[in-house]
């Protein structure tokens, strides 16, 4: 009887603690977040150069197998860079020019449309026509101050974006301390399910996010391999477009295709059909052979489940929210099962004699 109130006790300050953290993360919740971008970015920077990391360190020092992986990494960047950034500027402009002409081919379509709707005794409000044109004139208008504005924030905050190779370094560096020395902060009695639910935690996001980013490069690459076979224009860029996109799941994709079909107006009812073929066929591929085979089955989600928490951490965070919402409710998931397994190993260690008391 005794054992079983020390377990009700235990459950109460874990819920009281809970709610106590809970509190205390919506009252500083700007700062916490800000602080949780650094870390995760840190975090990112030094997954990338783990593997080679571990290469490096059997052979020197780990401060200077460090800043070898990272320097690697930032090297393989810049060359990427040299070699893509210019044909991704060109094709940028070339798109920047061929918008006004995208949007007039798309309210033309719009008026073939309506009437063919009309044939069929189905009148196209003018209310409906009004709002698409507002909302298609006030996206175009409002796309390139957008983008400007954040490009701009992303160069003045570029001092905040220089702190994640500097928390990258000291990850990799002092990854095994840090983690000795985050456990002795901790109560012994702690350490077990701390140490289960981090490794679980660790196993489900970082299977989540390297099949991701390997999802996003292989769709952009085959859609900006098969555009380029429709004679597409910024094939590259809209190639790229579709990779990124594909980083917020089930929704960005979407919009990825309505950018192709948008740009590929000009070019007839043949290039329209051919580009929306390969959209549609690459996406099967990732649904159907591509996902199963990067990303693991553990780290799987319903897909309500991923469109809710991607709508919630776009309200919350905006773009960071959205590409945080996922992996998010990963670790959530994790710890409800860690505690779930804790819990029924507790119950199954009452003795039956207690639990009939």
């Amino acid at each position: 009887m005794q054992r079983t109130g020390g377990i009700r006790r235990r459950e109460k300050l874990v819920w009281a603690a809970a709610a106590a953290g809970v509190l205390v993360a919506f009252v500083c919740r700007r700062l916490l977040l800000e602080a949780a971008i650094h870390l995760v970015s840190g975090w990112a920077v030094a997954m990338a150069a783990l593997p080679l990391m571990r290469v490096l360190e059997k052979k020197c020092k780990p401060g200077i197998a460090a800043w070898l992986s990272l320097f690697g990494v930032a090297l393989v960047i810049t060359l990427l860079m040299a070699l893509l950034l210019p044909s991704l500027i060109a094709q940028a402009r070339l798109l920047a020019a061929l918008a006004p002409a995208a949007a007039q081919q798309a309210m033309q379509w719009l008026e073939t449309v309506k009437g063919w709707l009309a044939g069929y005794g189905i009148s196209a409000g003018g209310s409906l026509e009004q709002l698409l044109l507002t909302k298609g004139r006030e996206w175009l208008g409002n796309a390139a101050p957008a983008v400007l504005g954040w490009a701009q924030r992303s160069v003045g905050d570029i001092g905040k974006w220089l702190l994640a190779p500097v928390f990258g370094f000291y990850f990799l560096k002092d990854r095994k301390s840090i983690g000795r020395w985050l456990l002795l902060l901790l109560p012994v009695a702690c350490r077990g399910i701390v140490l289960q639910l981090l490794g679980e935690i660790r196993r489900e996001t970082a299977g989540y996010v390297r099949g991701q980013l390997l999802l996003s490069l292989a769709v952009g690459g085959l859609t900006a391999v098969g555009l380029l076979l429709c004679g597409l224009p910024a094939w590259l860029l809209l190639g790229a477009a579709m990779g990124l996109l594909e980083l917020i799941p089930y929704v960005g994709p979407l919009f990825g295709g309505a950018l192709v079909l948008l740009f590929s107006l000009q070019g007839g009812t043949g290039q329209i059909l051919w580009a929306m073929a390969v959209v549609v066929l690459v996406q099967q591929l990732e649904s159907s052979w591509l996902s199963p085979k990067m990303m693991s089955e553990a780290t799987r989600l319903h897909p309500l489940t991923v469109i809710l928490s991607v709508l919630l951490g776009g309200s919350a965070a905006g773009i960071t929210g959205i590409l945080l919402a996922v992996p998010l409710v990963l670790c959530l998931r994790s710890a409800y099962r860690v505690w779930s397994l804790r819990r029924s190993e507790w119950a199954r260690s009452i003795p039956a004699g207690v639990k009939e008391r």
